[in-house]
């Protein structure tokens, strides 16, 4: 092995290292709680090297969320080939999985995501957030159009678009607390179908609400539990 590819190998590790513990931190105390100088010690490197490697304590909480982001979208790989209401559904169910995971670090950091301002327009730095999830959701209208189950009226990016908003409504709610991972689930699945059934044709329109129907007896079955 090459010189250039076990430095390279070492650096990956050291970045795992520092992501992986503070994980851990942020998921036991919350974000505020992170400081670099605890971290490279328990992660077995320097300070230096931490901003070497991902930069300042929000470059590390950015980190982190990128991670998220791309372990879902690993996940949806699985689906590319998939029906087009497969993507849509994995969109949901994948992420909501990748979240329930390790519920205490997602809330703890999404929470400062927002306080850091994540999904404000002056983020450029952080725009590909919001960016890359409309595109999971706009990928599964475009397989609906391609297998002709939606007419094309709705261009699929404004679709996804509106998919993703309700997506993010949801997770809002469940990162408060104000709802649990399953009701998140539940409420973003059937966004998603309301959206699709916008633009369906009429025999996938008849399918969405059957969807729908279903999910709201499954909701009535659970709070009779």
């Amino acid at each position: 092995m090459a010189d250039s590819d076990t430095r390279s190998i070492n650096k990956q590790r050291r970045r795992d290292a520092i992501l992986g513990e503070a994980q851990r931190v942020i998921g036991d105390d919350g974000f505020d709680a992170l400081n670099l100088r605890a971290l490279a010690d328990a992660a077995s490197v320097t300070v230096p090297t931490i901003y070497n490697l991902i930069g300042s304590k929000d470059a590390v909480l950015m980190a982190l969320v990128e991670r998220a982001v791309v372990r879902i979208e690993e996940q949806l790989e699985d689906f590319e080939s998939a029906p087009a209401i497969d993507q849509a559904e994995a969109v949901v169910i994948q992420s909501t999985d990748i979240f329930a995971d390790d519920e205490n670090f997602y809330r703890s950091a999404m929470i400062a995501g927002e306080q850091v301002g994540f999904h404000s327009r002056e983020r450029l730095d952080a725009h590909w957030i919001d960016e890359r999830s409309t595109q999971m959701a706009a990928n599964a209208c475009r397989a609906g159009l391609r297998e002709g189950l939606l007419r094309g009226s709705i261009d699929s990016d404004m679709l996804g678009s509106q998919m993703y908003a309700i997506y993010r409504t949801s997770l809002h709610d469940w990162v408060h607390q104000r709802i649990s991972i399953a009701e998140f689930r539940h409420n973003a699945l059937q966004g998603f179908y309301v959206c699709l059934a916008a633009d369906a044709t009429p025999e996938f329109h008849a399918e969405l609400v059957k969807k729908i129907e279903q999910l709201g007896r499954t909701d009535t079955a659970a709070k009779a539990a």
